[in-house]
């Protein structure tokens, strides 16, 4: 509850200091689906929903999209992984200007594990197939979590991304996001997070703000 009452006056605060710039606001549900193949290989399945609840002044609520993915994930060492994703996202149904994306996705994760804290390290490219066009984007997150107990835990996360595309000047994005995390039972957690968004802040600046909850099921591990 407690980090609940931070979460909102985190977000009204922001939504008061940002109502005279370019700023908008959004609330995403997601769920994943966890599964071991074997030890070193596994899959994830994705679905994840985009909303509207602040944007111009107006406080609001309207679906902007739907994303569906695919994530496998190979472990070289311990410590590190490659992964290739797949995500459709669904955009076109909710907004007729928007196109609908198809996304290709690369990727290698390393780690650091301490006594007390995790250090996650990713790089990841994307193929962001549009109907007009294709979008490439370059992303890097660096990433440290806090458990707090065997059930609870906090992390925080930045990642800097840039895109690439023939319709448009590159564009640069940094992200910045804080998240409480807890287990509901034997193999669900729970996810409650929020994230800052800096949009082609070296062109045409947008703040976003997004609020996250998350569900994780693991068909394989058990927490208790």
């Amino acid at each position: 509850m407690r980090v609940l009452l931070i979460l909102l006056v985190s977000v009204l605060g922001v939504l008061q200091s940002k109502a005279q710039e370019n700023f908008t606001s959004f609330f995403e549900p997601e769920i994943q689906i966890n599964y071991d193949v074997s030890p070193k290989y596994s899959h994830s399945f994705g679905i994840e929903n985009r909303n509207i609840f602040y944007e111009d002044s107006y406080l609001g609520y309207e679906a902007k999209q739907l994303d569906v993915s695919h994530f496998s994930e190979f472990k070289l060492a311990e410590t590190k992984a490659i992964g290739l994703g797949i995500q459709y996202r669904f955009e076109n149904t909710f907004d007729g200007s928007e196109e609908n994306e198809l996304r290709i996705m690369q990727q290698f994760e390393w780690k650091n594990v301490k006594s007390s804290f995790a250090i996650t390290h990713r790089l990841r490219t994307e193929q962001r197939l549009y109907a007009s066009t294709t979008k490439y984007r370059l992303r890097y997150e660096f990433g440290l979590a806090f458990p707090l107990n065997t059930t609870t835990y906090l992390k925080t996360e930045t990642e800097t991304l840039f895109e690439l595309a023939n319709i448009q000047k590159p564009e640069l994005e940094q992200r910045i996001s804080a998240a409480y995390g807890f287990t509901v039972c034997s193999n669900t957690g729970l996810e409650i997070g929020t994230q800052y968004r800096l949009a082609d802040y070296t062109q045409d600046l947008g703040h976003e703000l997004f609020i996250v909850i998350g569900i994780e099921i693991d068909l394989n591990r058990f927490y208790f």
